[in-house]
């Protein structure tokens, strides 16, 4: 069956465990095609946030895609244009997230607006150029050309004999992840590198988060349970990601700024912060990891 029927008949009748797996997968894909639609035409109105959306709605369709491929007798390939618009992206993501992190320290602080340090300005200024820069990749023919792939993807895609299956068959994609999940989280315990190692683990938590969400329409809550933990872990190491990012900011700063009494104030609220979800992450991953005995 195409999708074009599988997902119109998704559309008139609920997901249980017994809807084909293939229509589950589908049904989430079309869906997402839209959101990226809206996210992109936000994204050309520089919209508080929509660079973020942008790349988190791309990551959930090429997540999902390569996450449940067996489901079709075939995919999209690989883009390296999409990799280098998802670094664009990301870098201005980071920036637009600079600058509320540093907004919300000072007003910690009780520091006022007109007496934000002069590097605050630099990155906001930075941040406003990064959103030009990307916004001329995204608005690229390849852009319009890959959306309408995977609009034809989810539209006309075949399924395999696994796509055939019930969605009660997607529990074994997402034990797989849980377990590569918690692999990568263990780890941690050896890791030479442990800011690199955090953000591994946050990679695998984002995708099991991804491939859960797919199935929680039809699996109810065995995959909605799932959806909260691996959310829960992922938004936790999204939160370090970006205090290591201030931080290396801050040290990164010459060095009378660096010296500075508020920088170096500034640096101590985020090592103190780093300390502390380090511990939230190892107790949201032995949540995880109790769930599994």
């Amino acid at each position: 069956m195409s999708a074009s029927t599988a997902s119109a008949r998704a559309a008139s009748e609920p997901m249980t465990a017994n809807t084909r797996a293939g229509i589950v997968v589908q049904t989430y894909i079309s869906d997402h095609v839209d959101a990226l639609n809206r996210a992109i035409a936000a994204f050309e109105r520089q919209a508080p946030g929509s660079a973020g959306a942008v790349r988190a709605t791309i990551h959930r369709l090429r997540t999902d895609i390569r996450g449940y491929a067996h489901l079709f007798t075939q995919t999209l390939p690989r883009s390296q244009e999409l990799d280098h618009l998802l670094a664009a992206l990301k870098h201005t993501e980071d920036l637009e997230k600079l600058c509320v992190h540093f907004a919300d320290r000072f007003a910690q602080l009780g520091l006022a607006a007109p007496d934000y340090p002069k590097w605050y300005g630099a990155i906001e200024n930075e941040m406003r150029e990064s959103y030009r820069q990307t916004e001329g990749i995204a608005s690229q023919t390849w852009v319009a050309v890959l959306l309408s792939e995977v609009r034809m993807f989810a539209e006309h895609a075949r399924f395999s004999r696994d796509g055939d299956k019930p969605a009660s068959s997607l529990l074994g994609v997402l034990s797989q992840a849980k377990t590569h999940l918690l692999d990568t989280y263990g780890k941690l315990s050896y890791a030479t590198d442990l800011v690199l190692a955090r953000d591994e683990t946050r990679i695998a938590a984002r995708e099991a988060h991804y491939l859960a969400e797919v199935a929680a329409p039809a699996l109810g809550r065995t995959a909605e349970d799932m959806v909260t933990h691996f959310g829960d872990l992922q938004h936790l190491l999204d939160q370090y990601r970006q205090a290591v990012i201030a931080r290396n900011w801050l040290l990164r700063l010459p060095g009378a700024d660096r010296a500075d009494r508020l920088t170096t104030s500034l640096a101590e609220l985020e090592k103190e912060r780093l300390r502390h979800l380090g511990e939230e992450i190892d107790r949201a991953a032995a949540d995880l990891i109790g769930q599994s005995q």
